[in-house]
């Protein structure tokens, strides 16, 4: 079986290849090909990948390509992991929006629509040519962002094949909680509903038994994991569900653009500065010569990023840092599956004698009773031989039924603008976001991500 990943000279490559090297005897992988159209990053990122898969697995062949017919040709699965238009486009969104004085965040709102303006029709570029070169039967798992907004335009092209939206935030939360709760992963259930970095978790037990009381009463939860950014009170007036930390950018919406312009530094630009640095520092030496130097430097930039993360938007340190790891630690290291973790499971599922609950976006198809059967959503599934089968979750309180139909309508209109190309529906999508809600503000932000060459056929 072929694996082939769309984006895989990204800065988060290793990890993806240290998972798929782990896992592959569960889904039969012969063959694994990570696919770049930057051959600079195949060599800086791509060589430190290639070294951590080869050296768990060297039976299976596992290859970097810069030829995407070529790396598809015969591909059973396919993950796609793009930043389009890379740090400088991210820069350009956040800065367009902080300069109308709204969240410029990547995923979300301006930043999120002006970032699908440009994964949205890369990845169809790529799915025409997995029709025409992939097997028959390939699995497409989108984790390009944003992941809802992309998975759904997939969706709604008439791509005919099998494809599921991942996303690792709501696995991250979960994963944290059996900590808390005295209990293993498999003794835990939650119910994860909404949309991709917009979802609520309810229904938490422990061997059938409730256990939500005693865990939004834990003051660790507001330290020790992802609900650091959220205060208890929210929690109650969420009608005791957890909230994926995305929602941040919601409920504390003022907090979160102040910080950001107090900063002086998007995060966009963050991580760019930090990005050079690392590339300079590969660039000395050779990474299949020295691997171990490679590994080093990119670990030291690596966690630069990921421990930074939300903290100049909450001016708050993150409480689960990573520490830094020799490679061969890191290669020793137990894999938690994380990256990949909820792809493989939906791919050994059916030759598995037990079952499994994860978080995918997939279409509604009824699950949520307040919205249309073809609207992606983000909700938790219980997975097993017989296939997914989505949980539908036993408390959707009214005020997140109406948040979740009013980001919903954004969506929905976002991706036929950008199908479409078509300038008023981009605006009347932007009108629809509630982080925007302004019809002479979505004009100007429109007009603005649209003042460059690739957008000019948009009408």
């Amino acid at each position: 079986m072929k694996l082939t990943v769309l984006g895989g000279g990204g800065v988060r490559s290793a990890f993806l290849a240290k998972s798929l090297a782990y896992n592959a005897h569960r889904i039969n992988l012969t063959e694994v090909v990570f696919l770049d159209n930057s051959a600079e990053n195949l060599e800086l990122f791509g060589a430190i990948a290639s070294h951590i898969f080869n050296t768990i697995r060297p039976d299976i062949a596992f290859s970097l390509e810069t030829d995407a017919v070529k790396a598809l040709k015969g591909a059973n699965y396919i993950i796609t992991t793009l930043r389009v238009g890379g740090d400088e486009s991210r820069i350009r969104d956040e800065r367009i929006a902080l300069d109308h004085n709204t969240l410029g965040q990547e995923t979300t709102g301006a930043g999120g629509f002006a970032m699908a303006m440009r994964s949205i029709p890369a990845i169809l570029n790529y799915c025409r040519l997995i029709e025409e070169h992939a097997a028959s039967d390939a699995i497409l798992f989108n984790f390009t962002n944003p992941s809802g907004l992309v998975t759904e335009a997939i969706v709604k092209s008439g791509f005919k094949r099998q494809v599921y939206g991942i996303c690792d935030a709501p696995s991250e939360l979960i994963r944290e909680l059996p900590a808390l709760l005295g209990c293993t992963e498999e003794q835990l259930r939650v119910e994860c509903y909404g949309l991709n970095h917009f979802s609520w978790f309810t229904g938490i037990t422990v061997d059938g038994k409730d256990v939500t009381e005693a865990l939004i009463a834990n003051p660790k939860l507001y330290t020790h994991t992802c609900m650091q950014y959220f205060s208890p009170e929210l929690v109650r007036l969420c009608d005791n569900q957890l909230l994926n930390e995305y929602l941040y950018y919601y409920y504390y919406r003022e907090e979160a653009l102040n910080a950001i312009q107090a900063s002086g530094e998007t995060r966009g630009e963050q991580i760019a500065r930090i990005n050079r640095d690392m590339r300079e520092a590969l660039r000395t030496i050779d990474a299949k010569a020295n691997p171990q130097k490679a590994f080093d430097i990119w670990m030291q930039h690596y966690l630069r990023r990921e421990n930074s993360y939300m903290q100049s938007e909450s001016r708050q340190e993150k409480f689960n840092t990573r520490a830094a790891l020799t490679l061969k630690q890191f290669i020793e290291q137990p894999d938690s599956g994380g990256y990949a973790g909820v792809a493989l499971d939906i791919l050994e599922a059916v030759n598995s004698k037990t079952s499994k609950r994860i978080v995918v976006s997939l279409p509604n198809n009824g699950t949520l009773d307040f919205l249309p059967d073809d609207d992606v959503i983000e909700i938790s599934c219980d997975l097993s031989k017989d296939g997914l089968k989505p949980v539908t979750p036993s408390h959707v309180p009214q005020a997140q039924k109406n948040m979740i139909a009013c980001v919903k309508d954004y969506e929905r209109l976002a991706v036929a603008a950008i199908l479409q190309q078509d300038r008023k529906l981009a605006v009347r999508a932007l009108m629809a976001h509630p982080l925007i809600a302004s019809w002479t503000l979505a004009e100007k932000l429109v007009a603005a991500y649209l003042d460059a060459p690739q957008f000019a056929q948009w009408r």
